[in-house]
């Protein structure tokens, strides 16, 4: 039984666990529906390179700020943040091109040189961002403080109410006369995701405020939030359990006493329940008290007040990103590696809704360079745009990776038409594209679980901010809340959330407990384990070719697996990669690694001598046969044979057929390995060689049989995506891909 149960690994969630063990001693378990721990602030890769899902910039983060203070706490001083390149902003308009600078007085001065007229109206913003801004850290001061105590600081907050819950709209079109200054002001509105007409200005103040003395990276990427505070959670026998979908809170006598969880880590899913006398949600709180809470009884009358508030708020807006690899550094395009804000007009109240982005005619982007701010060796972008997602819904019910042709050609559209506006503002980007991926709405809401694909909780609007902190207390007895739907969005306001929680959960001594902890110094952490996670050590390894090793691991008590799951590889602190599992033969497992790339993967595989211990996470993953009786046919570059080889020797099917694409002989795994194989046609596309096709597998696709026949395609994302196009275009129905 454990101290605690966090649902989900955002930051809200991770925070809370993270201050539970470190400042308290409790065992926590985060359960996280994903295979990546982290929600919003995970990233993903594809052959090497890596994209972040939320996290872009984040401000008050230089050394003995409050923020940075809990990061450190948090993370036991292992988390390093890197400085945004100035400017870390940049308003690009038709004819205007504001480049945003550090400081208060410095970003006013500017200003106020563009628009001399309206000096002393600027001044009053400034002034007034700040007091907006203090009036919300109020709100969120009554989360922490005894409940008697909340009327006071209500008190206080009367005194800008007015100013903090009137709109960002209001206050530009009350103050300035110019409209090209209005649309400056409110270029940040991405940041907390509503435009002026719908979003508090508090808001909108909060992050002006938040961004003034500049903007910080984690260095190494946002992965590394989750990775380093899971280190202090397991310190204290807790765990981050990824895979684990919590479907129920469970209730005993009007108070919440455990979770009800689907675990999808083994081979077969199976249904599991875990028992605390706390249970902290990060899932936000629509799906908390409309999906995990039951609806139905004396807990649903007890909640009936708050829900309703809830779904009166309504929803956030969504987005589209563009995930963008270049050939060469940003700067070579005249990128310097601060953010692009991009827009076609000044009216930042239209676009979202008039589906001007799905046809190809985005009216606006931000632009966030990956590589740049995390010191990553790949060259990476995002560009992201604002929408509704009920534009989405029409493709909603299919699965993942296989919604359709016309859904590929939509998102196609959307990237083309984001790509050109890039390119207003960076002419020739499009010549260095090496890949692109387009994450949509359901992308989101899929690995997420936010209703609508929401990117930041309950909307930011007036309506929410008078109606006060939903607070992480509950109705509910032994349940609370954090993350964005607490008091605000973001990830400051996440994090705030996660205090909040934490010091609910221990009581009046609790703030003060966590507060006595920010100036402690870091302490050495033990190498304990959580249930999935295994001390390995090195067996043996061997290179096959010039880019691919095998490695095999001793993991003592290593259990089933079902052909096509992966393990997780921590190949440097905090760091981990994800490589398919080949074989398990008693306590030995088996992996073809691409040292391609030349990161921290490939240097464990290729530098790593036999006994060396390592830690490694398994089983993991869902990319496994279905089990039906279709024919199958199997499509790998490269290591993207890995998970194919235990499929095909699961069933041994002599209706089987493998595809398998390399550039020169010397590549071709197939001869090289003592699996079995199947029926296998070679596709060799740099040279001539005996007993192969000369050219892409993507040729073969499209002269098979599709009637009846699963498609299993895994290796390089552009291959996948090619051979999933030719597959839709000739309607094949049963296409399992996964991306590396």
């Amino acid at each position: 039984m454990y101290d605690a149960i966090v649902i989900g690994s955002g930051i809200g969630g991770l925070t809370a666990a993270g201050l539970l063990a470190k400042v308290a001693g409790q065992r926590v378990l985060v359960l996280e529906k994903h295979t990546e721990p982290g929600g919003l602030t995970h990233s993903f890769s594809r052959d090497g390179a890596t994209w972040d899902t939320g996290v872009h910039y984040i401000g008050q983060m230089a050394e003995g700020t409050t923020l940075r203070r809990y990061f450190d706490l948090l993370s036991n001083g292992e988390l390093d943040w890197n400085p945004l390149p100035e400017p870390y902003d940049r308003f690009c308009y038709p004819g205007l091109d504001f480049p945003v600078p550090t400081g208060r007085e410095a970003y006013i001065a500017r200003l106020s040189a563009l628009f001399p007229a309206e000096e002393r109206a600027i001044r009053r913003w400034f002034r007034d961002t700040r007091r907006a801004a203090r009036w919300l850290t109020l709100s969120y001061v009554q989360t922490l403080v005894p409940r008697p105590l909340a009327p006071l600081i209500r008190g206080f907050q009367r005194l800008t109410r007015g100013l903090a819950t009137s709109t960002l709209r209001s206050q530009l079109d009350a103050r300035f006369r110019s409209e090209e200054l209005k649309a400056l002001l409110a270029s940040q509105w991405g940041d907390h995701g509503l435009p002026p007409s719908q979003s508090a200005f508090a808001n909108h103040a909060t992050i002006v405020e938040h961004y003034l003395d500049g903007a910080w990276f984690p260095a190494g990427g946002s992965a590394r939030i989750a990775r380093t505070i899971e280190k202090v959670i397991e310190d204290r026998g807790g765990a981050v359990r990824v895979a684990q979908e919590v479907t129920g809170i469970l209730v005993e006598q009007g108070r919440a006493v455990g979770v009800r969880v689907i675990d999808r880590r083994a081979p077969l899913p199976e249904e599991r329940e875990f028992l605390a006398p706390v249970i902290i949600s990060d899932a936000g709180a629509e799906n908390t008290l409309t999906r995990l809470l039951p609806t139905d009884d004396a807990v649903a009358q007890a909640t009936a007040r708050l829900r309703e508030h809830v779904l009166g708020l309504g929803r956030s807006t969504s987005a589209v990103s563009v995930h963008l690899e270049l050939d060469q550094r940003p700067d070579v395009i005249g990128a310097g590696g601060g953010n692009l804000w991009i827009y076609r007009n000044q009216d930042h109240d239209s676009g979202i809704g008039d589906n001007s982005l799905l046809r190809g005619e985005p009216r606006d982007a931000f632009v966030s360079f990956s590589s740049v701010k995390s010191g990553e060796k790949a060259h990476t972008l995002e560009i992201v745009s604002f929408t509704q997602a009920a534009a989405f819904e029409h493709w909603a019910g299919r699965p993942l990776h296989n919604r359709g042709r016309d859904y590929d050609e939509l998102k196609q559209q959307i990237a083309e038409g984001l790509i050109s506006l890039t390119e207003t503002v960076l002419p020739g980007l499009r010549q260095h594209i090496c890949h692109i991926d387009v994450s949509t709405p359901l992308t989101i809401e899929h690995y997420i679980s936010q209703p609508g694909g929401t990117c930041y909780g309950l909307p930011g609007t007036p309506e929410r901010l008078k109606g006060g902190p939903i607070g992480p207390a509950t109705p509910v007895p032994g349940l609370f809340l954090t993350g964005q739907d607490v008091v605000c969005s973001g990830i400051g306001g996440s994090l705030m959330a996660g205090v909040a929680a934490a010091s609910q959960v221990l009581g009046p001594r609790g703030f003060p407990s966590i507060q006595a902890a920010l100036g402690q110094a870091p302490q050495p952490l033990s190498a304990r384990l959580p249930e999935g996670k295994h001390q390995a050590s090195v067996k043996r390894t061997r290179q096959l070719t010039p880019t691919v090793w095998e490695l095999v691991l001793d993991v003592p008590g290593v259990g089933a697996f079902a052909p096509g799951q992966f393990a997780r590889l921590e190949v440097a602190p905090t760091i981990w990669r994800d490589y398919s599992i080949v074989a398990v033969q008693g306590n030995e497992v088996r992996f073809l690694i691409s040292t391609r790339t030349g990161g921290s993967g490939s240097r464990l595989v290729a530098t790593t001598a036999p006994g060396t211990s390592v830690v490694v996470e398994l089983p993991l993953g869902q990319f496994t046969s279905t089990g039906s009786d279709r024919r199958r046919v199997f499509v790998a570059t490269g290591t993207g044979l890995a998970p194919l080889l235990p499929m095909m020797a699961a069933r041994n099917d002599p209706r089987d057929l493998l595809l398998f694409g390399c550039r020169h002989t010397s590549e071709d795994l197939t001869r090289l390995l003592d699996d079995p194989l199947p029926e296998t046609i070679r596709c060799i596309t740099g040279e001539e060689a005996a007993g192969a096709r000369r050219g892409r597998v993507t040729e073969v696709l499209a002269g098979l049989e599709v009637d009846a026949t699963e498609f299993y395609l895994c290796g390089s994302a552009a291959m996948v995506a090619d051979a999933s196009a030719v597959l839709r275009r000739r309607g094949a129905l049963h296409i399992l891909s996964e991306p590396y």
